[in-house]
């Protein structure tokens, strides 16, 4: 009888196991559909990878982002608009649950015995603020410029929220780690990993600075005639992202009409001279999306424990997308202008899971004590069957949380030209691909926003005139 009890313990584990591995991987698994959807241009299938009825449970946050991103692609502003404040709704709702509430206490001990996945998908920082970004383009498509100024305003509210809160995590998760270090043992893993991983993020100083947001609530004070404030935003633009030549551009301009002589003298001096003034020219504002945000993998290692036997430990890293397409070009009357980057996608989540690295390890090292403890008590009582049992727990169960909102753009790029007031039409094309497409300017535009995306089918093109 004795023999038969650590039997059926291992094959009950073993089976438990089995089950929650197909749970785990998936979402992985649907999420490469639609990205295949995506690169071929069909957004409508992309989409019912993604149906409404699937947004429950632990991934319901992130399939409503999904959703939503995609939705946008495909002209459906109101549509799209709906998901992303449902999504942020429900993200805030998971943030403020009291910490002693049955469900959050639940998810956190799986999440300490099992791994991440067991905690419902609440999103990445740079979601949190992204969400609110490309909301307010939701808006701006709809002519709505009230509420693109809300989702403005809820993204600048977000970005300094969440840089206090994961401050104090980061503080939090220094004291739980015990001296643990998880620098090295990431590097001993995989070494080429956290290299890629690294160059990716040093192109972004702080994922709590975000180019596209200040960009954009730029464009809405434009719009609303309110070119100081727009100024003071394209000012925080510049500094997350200082090689964007558009912003650069728009600094020059902006600064000359507002007469900030010194200003001026200044951005000339390190940009060159730049911008275009005049009361009869059209403002035709491109946003340029292309390629696949980066997907998750593991990377995982032993952890030696110092009573015998293994446990494991394993972290998410990014599998960055290669993209055949590398810019835009905007064009008009024989002058040519080339879209720059305004949100690098990679460099972003780069840099977004380096900074979370510190609280994932300490979890880390927490649940690795916990299964320590269980594979020591089962080989104690039950000999290398019990040792086998734990073992096998600890390296099927430790599995990285590999979610990530995957139907957004490798890179968010932006042109800005100003064209004479009796220009009818612009085209736009991807390069190096050779497609090209021709945009109409309705008569009497003032402005027009040219929101576009570039997949391997081509490009998918919506506009607004103000």
């Amino acid at each position: 009888m004795r023999c038969v009890r650590p039997l059926l313990i291992s094959l009950g584990m073993l089976a438990f196991m089995i089950a929650g591995c197909a749970s785990l991987s998936s979402y992985t698994r649907v999420t490469e559909q639609a990205r295949q959807a995506i690169s071929r241009g069909s957004f409508e299938d992309a989409l019912s990878v993604f149906p409404e009825k699937a947004a429950r449970g632990k991934n319901e946050i992130l399939i409503r982002l999904e959703r939503g991103v995609i939705l946008q692609a495909m002209g459906s502003y109101e549509m799209s608009a709906a998901e992303f404040e449902r999504a942020a709704r429900e993200i805030r709702a998971y943030e403020d649950r009291a910490v002693i509430s049955a469900t959050r206490t639940a998810e956190q001990m799986g999440s300490l015995v099992i791994n991440e996945q067991v905690l419902s998908y609440e999103g990445e920082d740079f979601e949190k603020i992204l969400v609110h970004a490309l909301n307010a383009v939701n808006y701006l498509m709809m002519g709505n410029l009230e509420g693109a100024r809300v989702e403005i305003r809820n993204a600048y509210t977000r970005q300094k929220e969440l840089y206090d809160r994961h401050a104090k995590e980061l503080e939090r998760s220094r004291k739980e780690a015990g001296g643990a270090d998880w620098n090295r043992s990431f590097q001993e893993a995989d070494r080429e990993g956290y290299n890629r991983l690294k160059r990716k993020a040093d192109a972004v100083q702080s994922i709590y600075q975000n180019a596209f947001a200040y960009y954009i609530s730029a464009l809405v004070y434009e719009l609303n005639n309110e070119d100081d404030e727009a100024y003071i935003d394209v000012k925080k633009a510049i500094e997350a992202a200082p090689g964007s030549r558009c912003i650069q551009d728009d600094l020059i301009r902006l600064s000359r009409e507002l007469n900030f002589r010194e200003d001026t003298e200044k951005w000339e001096s390190m940009y060159g001279k730049a911008g275009t003034n005049g009361s009869d020219l059209v403002d035709v504002f491109v946003i340029f999306g292309l390629g696949l945000a980066p997907a998750r993998e593991a990377v995982s290692f032993p952890i030696p424990l110092s009573e015998g036997g293994l446990v494991f430990a394993s972290l998410p890293v990014y599998r960055f997308i290669p993209s055949a397409i590398r810019y835009g070009t905007l064009s008009y009357d024989g002058q040519s202008r080339e879209t720059s980057v305004l949100s690098d996608t990679d460099a972003i989540a780069a840099r977004n899971l380096l900074d979370k690295f510190p609280i994932l390890f300490a979890k880390q090292v927490a649940r690795s004590y916990f299964k320590a403890r269980a594979t020591n008590r089962l080989s104690r009582e039950y000999g290398l069957i019990g040792a086998l049992t734990g073992t096998l727990a600890s390296a099927i169960t430790e599995q990285a949380d590999l979610r990530t909102w995957s139907a957004i753009p490798k890179e968010i790029q932006v042109a800005r030209v100003f064209v004479p007031g009796d220009t009818r039409s612009v085209s736009i094309a991807a390069v190096p691909a050779s497609v090209r497409q021709t945009v109409a300017i309705p008569e009497g535009t003032r402005h027009l926003i040219v929101l576009c995306r570039a997949t391997d089918a081509g490009l998918t093109i919506q506009t607004r005139a103000y």
